[in-house]
C-alpha cells in the first residue's frame, strides 16, 4: 500500500490517496476518506444491489474481527479470503479489532489477550489467535491488536496499562505479520493510545516506530458507539494535536467511530486521514435522517422541524408506542440529535416531501417522509434499509464535500456553516 500526502492546507487538513493494493493494484482511494462500515461482512440493511444504488464509486469497508470471528473457519475451509466469501470481491476490506458502532464493555482484558463481545459471549483473543484468524479473513489491511477501551475518566494506571499491552501486542504482530506467507506484504496498521494523557501517548508512538506499520489508528478516546457521539473536543484536542505532531508525516492516520459531523471536520482540520460510516448507521437505528447540510452548494433548503428527542435504548418504556414522542420527559431521557429528523415523530404522518429536497439518493426520489414514518413506526423491514440508503449517500456526499473545501481553502466555512445549522436546530 502506498500513501502520498498532495496537499497539506494552513489549518494541518490534508489531502492525500491511498494506492498499490496487492489484489486490486488499480484502486486508489482519495483522503479523507470514508470506510463503509460493516457487519458479519455485509453493509447493514443493504444487499449488494442495493448498496451499488447508493454509490458505485470504490470503496474500502471496514470489517470489525468482533461481527466476523466465529466464522473464520468457515472462511479459512473457502480459501479465498472474506471479501470472496462476503460475495464483496470489487471491494478491498480493512479489519479492524473491535466494532466502532457499539460500545465495547470496559476492565474484561486479561493479561496477554483482550476481550471480544461476539454474540456467542465473550471470546478472548491473544496476539498468536488474532494474527490467525486475520490470516483465515486474508484482508486487504488491517488493524494490530488493541488495547483501547479508555476515556477521560480512565485511571492513569489503566491508561499505562492499555499503553503497555498495545505496544506488546502490536510487536507480537508485527513479528508474527513478518513470518506469516500470506500476511507479509498486507498493510498493518498500528494503534496509538494513552487515553487523555499526553505522556503515554508519546511513549506509545515512541515504542511503535521501527515496527514497520503502514499506517496509525489513534485509539483510546472513547469506547465506541454512542460514547463517542459525546466526545468533548475541548478535553481531547491539546492530546490530539501533540499526538498527530508526533507521528509520521508519511503514513495514514485513521480515527474510529461515530463522532458527529463537526467533531469530523475538526478532527479533518488536524490531519485525520480515514473515517467509518458508523454514524450513519446509529442514526437509522433510531429511525432518524440525516438532514445537516454536506457540502457548501447555498441551495441547501432550511431545516424546519424542531429538534427530534431520541431516547436512549436502556431508556425506553417497551409499553410506550414508537410514534409518542410528545410526551414530556426529563433531559437525562433524551439524546441530543442535531444533525437528523426523527421519522418516528408523529409531524411527519402526513408530510408528503422527500427526507431532503433536493437529494438525489433512491429513497427521497421515490419515497416520502410520510411513507417512512409508516415504515418506522410499524418496524417494517424495508424502513431501516430506506434510512440506510438515504443516510449513507448523504454520508458519502459530505466527504466528497470535505475533499473539495481543503482543496479550495473553504473548509473553515464548510464548518461555519454546520455549526449555524447545528446551532439554529438547538435554538
Amino acid at each position: 500500500m502506498k500513501f502520498t500526502v498532495s496537499l497539506v492546507a494552513k489549518s494541518s487538513a490534508r489531502l492525500g490517496s491511498l494506492s498499490d493494493f496487492a489484489r486490486i493494484p488499480e484502486a486508489a482511494f482519495e483522503t479523507p476518506m470514508l470506510l463503509l462500515h460493516t457487519r458479519g461482512a455485509s453493509v447493514p440493511h443493504l444487499s449488494y444491489d442495493l448498496l451499488q444504488m447508493v454509490s458505485t464509486e470504490n470503496h474500502i469497508l471496514q470489517m470489525p474481527l468482533v461481527t466476523l470471528v466465529d466464522h473464520t473457519r468457515n472462511v479459512k475451509a473457502f480459501g479465498k479470503g472474506i471479501a470472496e466469501f462476503a460475495g464483496l470481491k470489487e471491494y478491498l476490506n480493512y479489519v479492524s479489532v473491535q466494532d466502532p458502532s457499539t460500545i465495547t464493555p470496559e476492565g474484561y482484558h486479561e493479561k496477554n489477550s483482550i476481550s471480544l463481545w461476539t454474540r456467542g459471549g465473550r471470546k478472548l483473543i491473544n496476539p498468536e489467535i488474532y494474527m490467525s484468524c486475520i490470516e483465515d479473513l486474508k484482508p486487504d489491511m488491517f488493524q494490530a491488536i488493541v488495547d483501547g477501551d479508555t476515556t477521560s475518566s480512565s485511571s492513569a494506571k489503566r491508561v499505562r496499562r492499555s499503553v503497555d499491552d498495545t505496544i506488546k501486542f502490536t510487536a507480537a504482530c508485527a513479528d508474527l505479520k513478518e513470518k506469516s506467507e500470506i500476511l507479509k506484504n498486507t498493510p498493518m496498521l498500528a494503534s496509538v493510545t494513552g487515553g487523555y494523557n499526553i505522556k503515554e501517548r508519546l511513549r506509545c508512538i515512541a515504542e511503535l516506530n521501527g515496527l514497520g506499520v503502514a499506517g496509525y489508528v489513534i485509539d483510546g478516546f472513547h469506547t465506541n458507539g454512542e460514547s463517542a457521539t459525546s466526545l468533548s473536543w475541548e478535553d481531547m484536542e491539546p492530546v490530539l494535536t501533540e499526538t498527530l505532531s508526533s507521528l509520521l508525516e508519511n503514513l495514514p492516520r485513521a480515527f474510529q467511530g461515530p463522532v458527529t459531523p463537526i467533531v469530523l471536520l475538526k478532527l479533518v482540520s488536524k490531519g485525520i486521514d480515514i473515517f467509518d460510516a458508523t454514524f450513519p448507521w446509529l442514526v437509522a437505528e433510531r429511525g432518524g435522517a440525516l438532514v445537516f447540510p454536506n457540502s457548501l452548494l447555498k441551495t441547501n433548503s432550511p431545516v424546519t422541524e424542531t429538534l427530534p428527542c431520541v431516547k436512549t435504548p436502556s431508556l425506553v418504556d417497551q409499553s410506550e408506542e414508537d410514534g409518542a414522542t410528545d410526551k414530556k420527559c426529563s433531559k437525562e431521557e433524551f439524546v441530543d440529535r442535531a444533525y437528523e429528523i426523527n421519522l418516528k415523530d408523529k409531524l411527519f404522518f402526513d408530510d408528503r416531501r422527500p427526507l431532503v429536497e433536493d437529494c438525489p439518493c433512491y429513497c427521497c426520489r421515490k419515497y416520502s417522509r410520510s411513507y417512512v414514518h409508516h415504515l418506522s413506526v410499524t418496524s417494517e423491514l424495508q424502513g431501516p434499509i430506506l434510512l440506510m440508503m438515504h443516510n449513507l449517500h448523504h454520508y458519502i456526499t459530505f466527504f466528497r464535500a470535505i475533499r473539495l473545501a481543503i482543496r479550495e481553502d473553504e473548509l473553515q466555512s464548510l464548518q461555519a456553516k454546520l455549526e449555524e445549522f447545528v446551532s439554529s436546530r438547538r435554538k
